[in-house]
């Protein structure tokens, strides 16, 4: 009897932590939310409270609408986080694939070193990116924006997809070699099919990164020709005084593709985070 209260009240214990844990996480976005429908006034004088007290304004976003431009800025975003999650699929994904299955000299010393560069912080690598960018003409283009966020996310897409690749049957491609198909078909027709929950997660990881991206795009980018959304919420008020609903609502329009990828991709991206970083 005692061991079944004792039991009980642990898992009890445990679940109220998760759902504290969960509301606390969970209570930024409420904020957001709240503050988007308040009134300029009641933004500035209520910070704390989440919701309005005093009337909801549903206008204030079809103003930040027109104002945000937010066709053209999400165009930009979409495309930008498109070619980025492209380029580190394909680039990424041949490279764990050599890594697993092809034997070279020094292999293993390639991939240590590769996985190394996780722990080199991105921030330690601007100015170099920086210089680089500008000596080869390409500060303020697409070029000069994607590629360096391809090269920043490899080290973490080629661990997934090496001990993913690894951990499939080399039955696989011993069938393939007999039947007479090339290295190249192998990968793109046998092993990438079979890959489909590594790049739901490196897509969602990698989607979320370079669509909240902020940084390396306000450092290479000195026109708003490639302007993405969160650059331009950043510019969006420009006023003496803050207005925090103007910008929580622009941050909403951001916010809301993210949540819409992340819950059409959530299994594959579950699925994909524990089969490649466990086996291998």
């Amino acid at each position: 009897m005692f061991s079944a209260i004792k039991k009980t009240a642990s898992s009890l214990a445990k679940y109220l932590s998760l759902l504290a844990y969960a509301l606390t996480c969970l209570y930024p976005l409420v904020w957001m939310i709240g503050t988007s429908l308040k009134s300029p006034t009641e933004a500035l004088s209520s910070p704390a409270i989440a919701w309005p007290r005093e009337e909801w304004i549903f206008g204030t976003y079809g103003e930040v609408w027109a104002q945000l431009e937010f066709s053209r800025f999400f165009t930009n975003s979409l495309t930008i986080s498109t070619t980025v999650i492209t380029g580190i699929i394909i680039l990424y994904s041949m490279m764990g694939f050599a890594l697993a299955h092809i034997n070279f000299y020094g292999k293993k010393a390639v991939f240590i070193g590769y996985i190394a560069l996780i722990l080199v912080p991105g921030l330690a690598v601007q100015i170099p990116l920086y210089i680089n960018m500008v000596a080869l003409g390409m500060a303020d283009t697409l070029p000069g924006l994607v590629l360096p966020m391809i090269n920043g996310a490899g080290p973490f897409a080629v661990f997934l997809f090496r001990n993913y690749f690894a951990s499939l049957s080399r039955d696989l491609m011993e069938s393939a070699k007999i039947d007479g198909c090339k290295i190249f078909v192998i990968y793109a027709k046998i092993y990438m099919p079979l890959s489909l929950p590594v790049i739901g997660t490196i897509a969602v990881l990698n989607f979320v990164s370079s669509w909240n991206g902020l940084q390396w795009p306000l450092i290479i980018l000195r026109s708003r020709t490639w302007y993405t959304l969160p650059l331009a919420i950043m510019y969006l008020d420009q006023s003496a005084f803050t207005q925090w609903n103007v910008l929580m609502t622009g941050s909403m329009f951001s916010v809301i593709p993210v949540i819409v990828i992340f819950m059409m991709l959530q299994k594959s991206y579950v699925r994909g985070l524990t089969m490649g970083a466990i086996k291998g």
